[in-house]
């Protein structure tokens, strides 16, 4: 097998090796196949690094089992409005990250391939699809399980009316910052501009290209708050992967705001492991009209443990929210144990 430039699905999606549909019960199992050393891809894992090594984003997962759900969708519920107010949103619900995948690079001639399979439960349009995405090898052979997640279709209605209470609350957050910033000077609070806030990001992990989503960001240690002003270039129109990015680019803001305001940064950094839910509705249009942003406040949940939920804004309206984004502090000596920087590993 070889990268190729016929996707099945999509770039993220790029083999169908093995499906079955049962009609009758609205049952669906499913398995896609993806080489990550495939050009329209690689871009998602070469300019993603943490501890200076290349790894596979949650937010490909989340991509990955988004993809197959609509194609799942699209054969057992061919009929169902996905339009007005009866469109259907996806919720992609418990992403957990087992194991990492510390991709080569540069890649060898074969590549290294990532695998999903799916399973629809059925019958409904609103019922769950179970993802597991593993690695494995060329051949197809499973080496080891990456990570889960569950998909639940639900309808977008109900996310927006349980968001529109919450919105002048988080409004008011944000606006709160904006003008603590101009006017505090007890160095509780900061402002920076893109290339600080990624320079500050860099201690832990790296984002170039069309990763670096965040112009401006306010940041306060107490309480452990933050607001971004966004502006996220990836475009399927421009023929990227556009996926990946909006869901990291709309979220990372969370990881900033742990990494930047440790007083300790240089021996400890916060990792996160995936999420409790991440609904981003249709209304979120990087292209669209009206000023891109998220705020998030991470508290304390058990021992060195942060926690906490990201809201994103497309002009006053809430468009998306990732809830139970958790990260936990990890010492630097054993980081560099599990994930060794590139000068350590090849010593």
């Amino acid at each position: 097998m070889h990268p190729t430039s016929t996707y099945a699905l999509s770039a993220s999606c790029q083999q169908i090796t093995a499906e079955s549909f049962d009609a009758s019960a609205g049952t669906a199992d499913i398995t896609i196949r993806s080489c990550i050393a495939d050009p329209c891809l690689w871009p998602i894992i070469r300019d993603h690094k943490c501890n200076g090594v290349n790894l596979t984003p949650s937010g490909l997962y989340g991509d990955m089992a988004m993809t197959v759900t609509k194609y799942i969708l699209s054969k057992l519920h061919p009929d169902s409005k996905h339009t007005g107010s009866e469109r259907l949103g996806l919720n992609v619900a418990d992403m957990h990250v087992e194991k990492t995948l510390i991709a080569d690079n540069p890649q060898t001639p074969e590549g290294q391939w990532i695998e999903m399979t799916a399973h629809f439960a059925g019958p409904n349009a609103t019922s769950p699809i179970h993802c597991t995405i593993s690695q494995v090898q060329p051949n197809g052979t499973r080496m080891h399980d990456l990570a889960h997640c569950t998909v639940h279709p639900e309808l977008e209605t109900s996310w927006h009316a349980d968001w529109a209470p919450m919105t002048p609350l988080i409004l008011t957050q944000i606006q709160s910052l904006e003008s603590r910033s101009r006017t505090e000077a007890t160095g509780n609070i900061r402002t920076v501009h893109k290339a600080k806030a990624y320079e500050l990001f860099k201690s832990f992990v790296e984002y170039d290209g069309k990763y670096q989503a965040m112009t401006s960001v306010i940041y306060s240690t107490q309480p452990l708050e933050a607001t971004a002003t966004l502006f996220i270039t990836a475009s399927a129109a421009l023929g990227d992967l556009a996926g990946p990015y909006h869901l990291d680019g709309s979220c990372h803001l969370s990881g900033f705001l742990c990494n930047a305001a440790d007083e300790d940064s240089k021996k400890n950094a916060y990792i996160s492991h995936g999420w409790d839910s991440a609904r981003i509705s249709s209304k979120f249009q990087p292209e669209g009209d009206g000023v891109l942003r998220n705020y998030v406040r991470m508290i304390p949940e058990g021992k060195d443990v942060l926690g906490g939920t990201v809201w994103v804004l497309q002009g006053d309206e809430i468009v998306g929210v990732w809830e139970g984004v958790r990260f936990k502090k990890i010492p630097r000596r054993v980081l560099n144990v599990f994930l060794p920087p590139p000068k350590a590993r090849k010593t």
